[in-house]
């Protein structure tokens, strides 16, 4: 499913340099930092106009594209999905028709996931792709009988999710493996994660 009508639209297209973050500010309200965000929108190969509030992915000329929502900032306002029974491919971009899109990560069953940014064809319709960054909390030793760690995952664990870390101090993730995934392909938890106290 994917968007098929012209839209007239000045777009301007951020362009950012690679560089690290080490000690992000969140919003007060959750909301993600403007570097963390400079960054989401570089990865995940998403525009936005001047005001920041109008932002899509894929590709606009041909009216192929999706509307996009930026969520809230995963370490302090997260919007939790869990990945569902078989892997996915995380990609690079969405896949609309014409698109480049290249597998980036492979995200294993049942992995609990933040969502970064959600597409859709034109605002406030249903999710067609997320954006979303797979969690360490699966693989914590604390991790037994709650309702986050309830489904088993894959031993040993991914080279990948090794890497995947807190890091308390600086509020942020670092090294999680993150892209586009089909939201068929997960369930969205949009009133929280169920049982987290």
């Amino acid at each position: 499913m994917k968007k098929t009508t012209l839209s007239v639209r000045w777009l301007h297209v951020l362009t950012i340099g690679m560089f690290a973050i080490t000690s992000p500010a969140q919003g007060e309200d959750g909301s993600m930092s403007a570097n963390d965000r400079a960054e989401l929108l570089a990865k995940a190969s998403i525009s936005c106009d001047a005001t920041g509030k109008e932002c899509t992915a894929g590709n606009v000329d041909t009216g192929d594209f999706y509307d996009v929502t930026i969520n809230g900032d995963c370490f302090s306002n997260a919007y939790y999905g869990r990945i569902g029974n078989k892997a996915v491919d995380a990609r690079d971009t969405v896949a609309t028709t014409g698109s480049k899109a290249k597998k980036i990560a492979e995200l294993p069953a049942n992995q609990l996931v933040c969502i970064l940014a959600s597409a859709s064809v034109g605002q406030g319709k249903s999710d067609v792709e997320q954006y979303v960054m797979a969690l360490p909390w699966d693989y914590d030793e604390a991790c037994t009988d709650n309702v986050r760690c309830r489904l088993p995952l894959p031993k040993p664990q991914s080279a990948a999710m090794l890497q995947c870390k807190a890091d308390q101090e600086a509020k942020r993730y670092s090294n999680c493996p993150q892209g586009w995934i089909f939201a068929k392909d997960m369930e969205a938890y949009p009133m929280g994660l169920p049982g987290l106290e």
